[in-house]
């Protein structure tokens, strides 16, 4: 077999179903094997630009659980791409690109003067789990089953692989690796269980922080089972939204919302399980967590690495959760005499416009993709979701222009599920080339854009700190339902919110990519006036 076809049989054996990428000079090899070896068995979607490969390779890996594929040209290309690489290492999101590189000769000479030059292993190395360059035929399987070895397991993280033309077009046989499983973690320490025991049976108002990591080791069912032993509310970080389902009595949603906020200073003891404790969810590490704080993750790493803690545990998750559920006292706290005046309080805000009526009429099961905007941002603290693959954001690096990307990965790993992106204009004008790819392949994502023809959040942080004065944050935008058309795609334009709702009910029953245009430029300062890191109070008033 040539490079590319053992390449190829790789990815198949690693269950690789669906490919987003760009053929180019130095990948077209890889091409050729991906259509003699892969048809049947590989899908693979043509993107416009490839700043959207890794971003839909994104959407399908957050959705599924399971890795997420792209292939670019190198230099440029690969440039282009590492946006949503950069976005899968904040997140923790595994994700494999793969690039083709010219003539193995070429690394004799300097990058910069190589066709498409990037020297790409110094550019991954610091945003991946795993970077690696097949040198020869015999490489390819050893790489490839590297790099899904470090998706698989632990915290999950992008990795990309580089594969020069000579070593594609080669010929050998090699054995081609067996599928890879996530690894089994190390169970916990009986006697620092016992002391989580001790500390959380001494406290009033326990209050459990869940991290992303419940959700990569497929412990949400533990976690569930242990807020309701504990009768204990829970908070969460960015990347754990829906880990507990949030119509769940013990959800409190995100960690820095108004609930959030009110339940840590009231907590006498904190578990933290799994969480990074980044610096959007600490607002730059300037949140104070209650004490005694116990920490439980399954990286050694994460101890004390951000906050001292006074308990720390490290094993399996879900054995050291069960071993909890187990032997934890049943004995009632005292949070019931805390909890419905906060949440009276919460809910009698005056409710923002489009969250809930998305809410009365998805599915349960809908997907949401949402983009960096301002509703989108309250999306954390008032939209609940109730499993966390639903959810969709770019939490950490924060890339305007994921929205409608991720939301096809997503739309292409479950065909039949309704697939939203939410987005503002700004960051749906960065992906919107996109739609061209969801017209070509039947990609029937419904795509919600709030014009309110401006850089909301940035507007109204220069409003806010610079004395009203405020520069290049007013946008020109296009026609949307116009540009929409175009290309193809049923469009509908909102001007009374009013209308919202019958509009959206009739787009879910057209089979094909779809747009909402909702204006909003009369309602910009009431956008502004939500964003939380802009409002005096924590609660909207009416």
């Amino acid at each position: 077999m040539t490079g590319g076809d053992i390449l190829i049989e790789c990815l198949k054996t690693q269950g690789v179903s669906t490919v987003f990428g760009m053929p180019g000079t130095q990948n077209i090899h890889i091409y050729d094997s991906l259509l003699r070896k892969g048809t049947n068995s590989i899908s693979h979607f043509l993107v416009r630009h490839e700043y959207s490969a890794t971003q839909m390779a994104d959407g399908f890996a957050r959705a599924t659980g399971d890795v997420g594929v792209a292939i670019t040209v190198p230099g440029p290309g690969a440039s282009n791409a590492s946006t949503g690489i950069l976005e899968a290492y904040t997140d923790c999101i595994p994700v494999l690109l793969i690039t083709g590189q010219s003539h193995s000769d070429s690394y004799r000479r300097h990058p910069s003067k190589m066709f498409h030059g990037l020297d790409q292993m110094r550019f991954f190395e610091p945003i991946t789990k795993y970077c690696a360059i097949a040198r020869s035929v015999s490489d390819i399987p050893i790489v490839v089953e590297n790099a899904f070895k470090a998706m698989r397991n632990g915290r999950p993280g992008p990795t990309v692989l580089e594969f020069p033309m000579d070593v594609t077009t080669g010929e050998g046989e090699v054995r081609i690796p067996n599928r890879v499983e996530r690894e089994d973690s190390t169970p916990a320490d009986d006697t620092d269980i016992d002391k989580v025991l001790n500390a959380i049976q001494d406290a009033n108002y326990p209050l459990i922080f869940a991290g992303s990591a419940i959700i990569h080791s497929n412990a949400r069912n533990e976690l569930k089972l242990l807020a309701e032993k504990l009768n204990a509310p829970v908070i969460v970080s960015r990347c754990a939204k829906g880990a507990l389902p949030e119509d769940h009595p013990s959800a409190l949603q995100i960690c820095y919302g108004y609930l959030g906020q009110e339940a840590l200073k009231h907590a006498d003891c904190l578990i933290g399980i799994g969480p990074r404790f980044t610096s959007i969810d600490t607002r730059s590490w300037t949140l104070e967590l209650p004490h005694p704080f116990i920490q439980i993750d399954e990286d050694e790493n994460e101890i004390g690495r951000e906050y001292p803690c006074d308990i720390s545990v490290v094993g399996d998750l879900k054995l050291t959760l069960q071993a909890l559920i187990e032997d934890i006292s049943t004995d009632g706290n005292q949070w019931e005499t805390v909890l419905p005046k906060l949440r009276n309080n919460f809910d009698t805000q005056p409710p923002l416009p489009i969250l809930h009526e998305l809410q009365d009429i998805l599915p349960r099961d809908t997907i949401y993709s949402i983009d960096v905007h301002s509703l989108g941002y309250a999306s954390f603290a008032e939209f609940p979701i109730y499993d966390p693959r639903t959810f969709l954001y770019p939490n950490i690096g924060v890339a305007l222009g994921y929205g409608y990307p991720a939301a096809i990965g997503a739309k292409v790993a479950y065909p039949d599920r309704t697939v939203i992106c939410f987005s503002g204009d700004g960051g749906f004008l960065m992906g919107a080339m996109e739609m061209a790819t969801a017209m070509k392949y039947g990609i029937n994502v419904i795509a919600i854009v709030i014009n309110d023809d401006a850089l909301s959040a940035i507007k109204g942080s220069q409003l806010k700190g610079f004395e009203g004065r405020t520069i290049d944050t007013d946008l020109q935008n296009p026609d949307f339902v116009e540009l929409a058309k175009s290309f193809g795609v049923y469009a509908k334009k909102v001007e009374n919110l009013e209308d919202f709702k019958p509009i959206l009910e009739e787009t879910l029953s057209v089979e094909q990519p779809a747009l909402i245009e909702v204006m909003m430029r009369e309602h910009q300062n009431e956008i502004i006036d939500s964003i939380g890191w802009l409002k005096a109070d924590a609660l909207r008033e009416s």
